[in-house]
């Protein structure tokens, strides 16, 4: 607290050098309580880190007034947290996402850009506080662009990147990274005076591209080699010097030809996804990138300094924001062909204003295009909307549920598909009153189970949220159909009124129970049975209706000590009938669990295993 107090003090030059450990010591001694006290609130760590950059900086108590080095380790947080999502994705799987990343963060950007400038342009001016075209232009393209830092760290954290509005965050969110050196060009163009011609403008993107591609293959080229040298090394200081060095290089490298340091560290983590000690290289990241990323939410606290008698129409301002670019982006994606409820939840996980928009808004108070007191405003429209970022993100799977059946009018959410071909004889024929199985969902597990009820000549049927799967399946004979589980419409459109039974194949557990819901209404006979990833997930769907959860982690289990026991030469039949008493049993005291909650309100948590030590609580 001295070093802080007193930062002009000549007490020893180490007192000098070294006062920025004072600050990070309070910072994160300040941090822990307040994750602490919102964790007892149920509000995400992420919000208690930016509150404590609040209380922190000239909008609280005014402690730290230097934050050029909590800065710098806060963009190198960006850089680790991107770095590390990279790894979870390699090349093929950004290639899946071109249709998003092309057409669908093109016209957010252009669209949310627009929009918004002329929102700025009007309703600033009916509220006394007008602004010019240039500002206008300038605060909707800095606003068009969303959080990466925050969104992918959410996301990650809920597990739900691989879910299909995760996927769709993380094309738009890729594609607004590489739209943020062509935005800068054109605000160069907003400035009074500019003289660079429009040739010279496009050949320096041209370039730029050039050597992004240029780089990206020399990453495909040299980084599987130098990651095998460094994993196959039995030097745990090789690991973790080597890992740092192919994030941050990586990241260096792309600084140099203009483009962001995340970008760069993405680009190099995708192309080491694909190589075998990608696993190793994230472990060892894993731990400086949460502590990095933990200082870069603090920096966002402290970058605000507003006067509070200003603080509600800033309030209002980011409340605006926060709908219309959820709004756009809703729309957009169900233009390319997503469901509305898939939509819902991309346009919300996306609705905020991200890290960028600083480096934008302070490029254009460079150039002459913003005063301080707008800089300083939309900097405090940003750190609300990104403040409000993990609620929305953590609704947006029950508000997308409720809200999506209830806009089933909307023509672009009921699309009606065309008339179902013929399928080959020697498949099984759907018609009314054959149908065994609705099969909800087509990924892996779907795909297998329907693979096993055509070879049974067990007659099935399947929805699924994706149009592109939809229309090329639907080519092949098989019998899918577009449409989302939590409309009705949808669930008849499949026959799940005269179905023998529904498998719920989806991750998302809100829609999955919302879909367990009305098929017990539909058909109340029906056989359901669904995928679980969690315990207290398959406590939720028992409630729902389910007559049979399938949960992951039990599996899991089965299937490893089946592998022990045949290595211990252990007699199949045993193995068979250990396997057979550990599902038996999973699902009964599941179902017990229910009726005495619902009956007497104990805690299930509190019954951990049954009579043979069987553990069912992760408690």
């Amino acid at each position: 607290m001295i070093l802080l107090c007193f930062p002009g003090s000549e007490q020893g030059i180490g007192m000098h050098q070294f006062e920025f450990l004072g600050q990070l010591v309070l910072i994160g001694a300040l941090a822990i309580v307040n994750i602490l006290v919102f964790q007892k609130i149920r509000i995400p760590p992420v919000i208690g880190l930016i509150f404590t950059g609040i209380m922190l900086g000239p909008t609280g108590f005014h402690v730290i007034r230097n934050s050029g080095l909590i800065s710098t380790l806060a963009e190198m947080g960006v850089v680790l947290l991107l770095f590390t999502i990279g790894l979870e994705f390699s090349a093929d799987d950004l290639k899946k996402l071109r249709k998003i990343v092309l057409f669908g963060g093109t016209a957010q950007i252009l669209l949310t850009g627009l929009v918004i400038a002329m929102f700025s342009y009007w309703l600033m001016d009916a509220i006394g506080k007008s602004v010019g075209s240039k500002e206008a232009l300038v605060l909707g393209f800095s606003f068009s662009v969303s959080s990466t830092a925050l969104c992918l760290k959410i996301l990650s954290d809920r597990g739900e990147l691989g879910f299909d509005h995760g996927k769709i965050a993380l094309g738009i969110l890729i594609f607004q990274d590489m739209a943020i050196v062509p935005l800068m060009f054109g605000f160069s163009f907003l400035t009074r005076g500019s003289s660079m011609p429009l040739e010279s403008s496009f050949e320096e993107i041209a370039l730029l591209l050039l050597f992004a591609i240029g780089m990206f293959g020399g990453f495909r080229l040299l980084m599987p080699k130098i990651v095998r040298i460094i994993t196959e090394l039995h030097a745990g200081e090789v690991l973790v010097l080597g890992a740092l060095v192919l994030c941050f290089g990586a990241a260096w490298l792309a600084s140099l030809i203009g483009l962001s340091l995340a970008l760069g560290a993405f680009m190099a983590g995708m192309v080491i996804a694909s190589t075998d000690g990608s696993h190793r290289i994230s472990r060892t990241i894993d731990p400086f990138r949460e502590a990095m990323t933990s200082i870069f939410f603090v920096s966002v606290g402290l970058l605000l300094d507003v006067n509070m008698i200003e603080l509600p129409w800033l309030i209002a301002i980011a409340l605006v924001v926060l709908v219309v670019k959820g709004l756009i982006m809703t729309g957009i994606l169900m233009a390319l062909g997503f469901s509305l409820r898939v939509s819902l939840m991309s346009g919300m996980v996306l609705a905020q204003i991200g890290e960028f928009s600083f480096v934008l808004a302070g490029t254009a108070k460079d150039a002459g295009l913003l005063d301080q007191h707008m800089f300083q405003s939309m900097l405090a429209v940003i750190v609300v909307t990104m403040i409000v970022t993990p609620a929305l993100i953590s609704a947006a799977p029950k508000f997308a549920a409720q809200v999506a059946p209830a806009l089933g009018f909307m023509p672009l959410a009921s699309k009606p598909e065309p008339k179902q071909p013929a399928r080959a004889a020697a498949g099984p024929i759907v018609c009314r009153g054959e149908i065994h199985a609705a099969i909800i969902g087509f990924g892996l597990i779907g795909r297998n189970i329907a693979a096993v009820m055509n070879a049974t000549n067990l007659n099935y049927t399947v929805l699924d949220t994706d149009r592109k799967t939809v229309k090329t399946m639907r080519r092949q004979g098989e019998p899918l159909f577009y449409g989302d589980c939590t409309e009705r419409k949808s669930l008849l459109r499949i026959g799940v009124d005269h179905s023998r039974a529904v498998v719920i194949c989806i991750p998302e557990i809100d829609a999955a129970i919302q879909c367990i819901r009305l098929v017990r209404e539909i058909n109340p006979g029906a056989f359901i049975i669904v995928r679980s990833r969690s315990l207290e997930s398959t406590n939720r769907f028992y409630r729902a209706g389910a007559d049979a959860a399938v949960t992951e982690l039990f599996e899991t289990s089965i299937q490893m000590f089946s592998e022990l026991l045949k290595h211990f030469r252990v007699e199949p039949e045993t193995i068979l009938a250990q396997q057979e008493i550990i599902r038996r049993e999973g699902g009964n005291i599941f179902r017990e669990l229910v009726t005495e909650t619902d009956g007497s309100g104990d805690d299930p948590a509190k019954k951990s295993q049954n009579g043979a030590g069987f553990v069912t609580s992760e408690t």
